[in-house]
C-alpha cells in the first residue's frame, strides 16, 4: 500500500475532470480548490490511510501546486519539523495588479544595493512551462484591489 498518491490533471470543473469524483466514491475528499492563481483546482483527501493529492493539470499550476503544498506534506511526513516555504522580503522592479485571489508572479531576482530586486516575467498562464523556467522566485500578490506599486516590498519564494 503506498503512503502517498499524487495524480495531474482532471481535479477542476470539466467534463473530463474525474479525479475529484473518483476520489469521493474510493476515499475522502478533505478540501478543494484554493483561493490561489495558477493552482486553483487542488484536490486532498484520503484513500484508506494513503494521503492523496490531485494537482492541476496545467503543468506551472501543478508545478507550483506542488510546491506549496505537496512538497511541504511530504517534508512533514519525513519528519521535518518547519516544512512550509519561506517568503522573504523584496522589491518589485514594476507595478502588479491585484485581483479577486492570491497569486503567484514568477520573476527573476537580481541584488541591488541591500535589497533584492523580484523582476516579474512576462508570460504568466499556467501552461507556458517554457517561460517559467527562467523564473527563480515566485511573487506572492495578495487578493484585493489596486496595484502593488513599483518599488514596494513584496514576499517572494526562492525556488530550489
Amino acid at each position: 500500500m503506498a503512503d502517498f498518491v499524487v495524480t495531474s490533471g482532471g481535479v477542476s470543473v470539466g467534463a473530463f475532470d474525474l479525479v475529484k469524483d473518483v476520489l469521493g466514491e474510493i476515499g475522502s475528499i478533505d478540501f478543494w480548490q484554493v483561493a490561489m492563481q495558477p493552482g486553483r483546482p487542488l484536490a486532498y483527501g484520503r484513500i484508506g490511510q494513503t494521503t492523496f493529492f490531485g494537482l492541476p493539470g496545467n503543468p506551472v499550476a501543478s508545478l507550483l501546486a506542488f510546491m506549496l503544498f505537496v512538497r511541504p506534506a511530504l517534508l512533514a511526513l519525513q519528519g521535518l519539523a518547519d516544512p512550509l516555504p519561506r517568503f522573504e522580503p523584496g522589491r518589485l522592479a514594476h507595478g502588479l495588479r491585484r485581483g479577486r485571489r492570491d497569486e503567484l508572479v514568477r520573476a527573476r531576482t537580481r541584488v541591488e544595493a541591500d535589497a533584492v530586486v523580484l523582476e516579474p516575467l512576462t508570460g504568466q498562464d499556467s501552461h507556458q512551462i517554457a517561460r517559467a523556467a527562467w523564473a527563480d522566485a515566485l511573487v506572492w500578490v495578495p487578493a484585493g484591489e489596486g496595484e502593488l506599486p513599483a518599488g514596494s516590498l513584496a514576499g517572494y519564494y526562492r525556488l530550489p
